[in-house]
């Protein structure tokens, strides 16, 4: 785990999937200060946005929940928004960036985005990606009737995985 205070801060920035795992990050990681921005609907576009708003006194550690609300055709835009949190974030803090689990939007699959997160999280030293899609995957059981959204049982083990992802930054 980091090894100072001030490196033990978390920023959680989300959607619907971020507000479910709301009452349990904290719990996960009881020494550290856990700060949350989450809202129905957000879009990924406005994930760069809500981190401005911190200044400097933004965490060293930012947990994202963002891209399930936005249009899976618009994988350029999708990688603009990583861009735009990744500077902002700047290259000493950790983004631990959840990829995306949702049926296709207009018969458009969600595998674009994943791919670019994959590929953004391997070209930056700093952008860790949390296989949201392999855990849904070993636990069907989880997903709700609309495919996007968890049980309870779901949104603890999301927030556990967004937790130990957490401790691992450097």
């Amino acid at each position: 785990p980091p090894a100072s205070a001030a490196e033990r801060t978390l920023l959680v920035n989300g959607d619907s999937l971020a507000e479910g795992t709301r009452p349990y990050i904290p719990r996960e990681l009881p020494e550290w200060r856990v700060t949350q921005s989450t809202a129905v609907s957000r879009h990924a576009y406005e994930g760069d946005d809500v981190l401005r708003r911190y200044g400097s006194r933004l965490p060293h550690v930012i947990h994202v929940s963002l891209g399930t609300n936005d249009d899976p055709g618009d994988v350029g835009g999708f990688r603009d928004a990583i861009a735009a949190v990744m500077k902002v974030a700047g290259a000493s803090r950790c983004v631990v960036w959840a990829n995306v689990v949702r049926p296709p939007y207009r018969g458009v699959s969600y595998r674009g985005y994943n791919r670019v997160l994959a590929d953004e999280s391997a070209r930056r030293d700093n952008l860790r990606v949390l296989n949201w899609v392999r855990m849904v995957r070993r636990h069907p059981d989880w997903l709700a009737k609309d495919r996007v959204h968890v049980s309870v049982a779901g949104y603890r083990a999301r927030a556990k995985a967004v937790a130990r992802a957490a401790g691992r930054c450097p």
